[in-house]
């Protein structure tokens, strides 16, 4: 089963790689432009996809530029029964983008396996009522088999800007153990972060095209890592919560 679960996430990977290039490089472009207009990204993902919105904040080898939108209600160190009921409420994401200070040059990647509740449909739609740019990574099979939760009907990815398909399968889960009529091993945070990832490297990639550095981070524990990213932090001491 170990090998099963091997097979399944290398397939899924290659698979993002072979259809959603595109989806991705231009999804990089939008990342490129709010860096290069010194606006802010900011990932927000309800429940288990919160993991790749913070796989995004101040990670070594990561852009520096990142705010996750990180509410504690919907994260799962407050117990998943919480955040699960919570993330189909709805009002709920125009209540977090009204306490954050969140401007029209940033950007907003929406993260979510389903993309079928009430505050990552919200959030998006919100997002873009403000004219902000939007993101959706979620997966296409399970959001196609399923009605949204949000008053509007639409799903993540009827109202994100650009979306990238994790092509995870319905439910996440990816092994099949017949005995217990389930299946375990879900793929949606290793897809997601790669996807992440990917659009940091196209980003990087576009930006040093037209003669611009893009910040990002070192490792504290590599050899120049600690100068280097102070002074990350005290360029952007006003702006990234450190």
């Amino acid at each position: 089963m170990l090998n099963n679960f091997l097979d399944n996430a290398t397939k899924a990977l290659a698979k993002i790689n072979e259809t959603q290039k595109d989806n991705i490089k231009t999804a990089g472009r939008i990342v490129a432009d709010t860096i290069k207009y010194d606006g802010i990204i900011r990932p927000i993902g309800t429940g288990h996809s919160h993991l790749v919105a913070t796989e995004m904040y101040q990670r070594a080898g990561g852009l520096v530029p990142v705010v996750p939108l990180l509410e504690n209600n919907l994260m799962m160190h407050e117990g998943g029964r919480k955040s699960g009921t919570l993330e189909r409420l709805t009002g709920y994401a125009a209540m977090i983008l009204a306490t954050r200070d969140v401007e029209k040059k940033d950007t907003i990647i929406v993260i979510s396996q389903s993309g079928r509740n009430a505050v990552p449909v919200e959030m998006a739609l919100e997002a873009k009522k403000r004219g902000i740019k939007t993101i959706g990574i979620t997966s296409l099979a399970h959001a196609k088999s399923v009605t949204s939760r949000a008053p509007c009907g639409k799903r993540l990815f009827e109202v994100a800007d650009v979306v990238i398909d994790t092509g995870t399968p319905i439910g996440d889960a990816s092994v099949e153990f017949e005995q217990m009529n389930i299946s375990v091993a879900p793929l949606s945070t290793i897809c997601g972060v790669f996807i992440w990832h990917s659009i940091a490297i196209s980003a990087i990639d576009q930006l040093l095209e037209e003669g611009i550095t893009p910040p990002a981070f070192m490792s504290n524990n590599a050899p120049g890592g600690d100068q280097h990213n102070l002074e990350l932090f005290i360029k952007y001491r006003n702006r990234v919560p450190f």
